[in-house]
């Protein structure tokens, strides 16, 4: 990572000229890598606002309309480090802040290989995304004020990637998994952007040379339940509709550049999208995921669209639950 400082109208800038970008590897099923998207202008805008206000940016949305994969694309828009956070119905806020590794303690301690100074836990906190998010320095310490013999890691969520600044985007992903406690707990932390570990009697902030608009975080939810309002209130929010048949064939053609070149394979395409658009109630045929699954099953056998393979090809692709339902009334 260069040392190279980022003001936020060059950070401003980048978001207007964020490129939709070409896939780096062959896409295969929901990998989110963040090198391909196409960012509306209502997206465009609210990165801008949440750089600007130093707020969450909580994009609401049905399932499959690629609210998850934003946050990668930012992260390498803007060249910041990445981390993620998939929240589920046990999740904790502390997970997102640090947790204590209290196996490994137990068993360093049956080998006798506690020592009295790590009996204060130092070695055994394990820094979360949040963390690792605000100052990768202290986290890679654990917040020691020494090297330790075992330096904490960061987790790697982009293969084949390099941060090019100082500073992180951090996804927290289908927020309304969990009850309102989980955002409650969140309000103090992603306000202020620091938090206060006990176990080590020090406070984890910005760390020197991040810029002030950093980490930009990331929040989606699905609307399966709602959000406490003092939640809402802290964030900039944007609802991202599911996308029409033209913009399912903008997505088509950034995955598959044979689609630039290959007229009937377009066509064909072209004819596939309007089944899968989003109606106005956030309902679709399949995610936008399984459109491109499609796509991809087109562009590789090249099956007619009235032949019985294709008909199955859709069953295998799409009707997912219809065909769950069809082999539990054989049962």
């Amino acid at each position: 990572m260069t040392e190279e400082s980022s003001t936020l109208e060059s950070l401003l800038q980048l978001v207007r000229d964020m490129s939709s970008g070409r896939p780096a590897n062959l896409r295969k099923g929901d990998q989110r890598d963040g090198s391909v998207y196409a960012p509306t202008p209502e997206i465009r805008t609210a990165v801008q606002v949440a750089l600007i206000t130093g707020r969450p940016l909580l994009l609401s949305g049905p399932p499959g309309c690629g609210k998850s994969s934003l946050a990668s694309f930012v992260a390498r828009s803007l060249g910041f480090s990445y981390f993620e956070f998939v929240v589920t119905d046990d999740s904790d806020p502390q997970d997102l802040l640090w947790r204590i590794d209290l196996i490994r303690r137990l068993n360093d301690a049956q080998l006798a290989k506690l020592t009295d100074d790590e009996s204060v836990f130092t070695d055994y906190l394990e820094p979360g995304p949040l963390w690792w998010a605000l100052n990768p320095e202290t986290a890679e310490r654990r917040g020691a004020d020494r090297a330790l013999t075992r330096p904490a890691a960061p987790p790697v969520h982009l293969l084949d990637y390099q941060a090019t600044r100082a500073g992180a985007v951090l996804l927290i992903d289908e927020i309304d998994k969990a009850d309102s406690s989980f955002c409650n707990g969140l309000l103090v932390p992603l306000g202020s952007r620091q938090f206060y570990v006990p176990e080590i009697n020090d406070t984890v902030t910005n760390g020197p040379g991040r810029i002030e608009e950093s980490p930009l975080v990331i929040i989606t939810t699905n609307n399966e339940r709602d959000l406490p309002e003092a939640f809402v209130r802290r964030c900039v929010v944007l609802p991202v509709p599911g996308p029409d048949a033209n913009r399912l064939k903008e997505i088509a053609r950034l995955h598959f550049p044979v689609l630039d070149t290959d007229e009937g394979l377009m066509s064909r395409v072209a004819k596939l999208a309007p089944r899968f658009e989003f109606d106005a109630n956030g309902h679709a045929h399949a995610s936008t995921a399984e459109f491109l699954d499609l796509v991809e099953v087109l562009i590789k056998l090249n099956t007619d669209f009235d032949s019985p393979e294709w008909q199955l090809i859709e069953k295998l692709v799409v009707e997912k639950p219809i065909m769950r339902r069809n082999a539990f009334s054989q049962w």
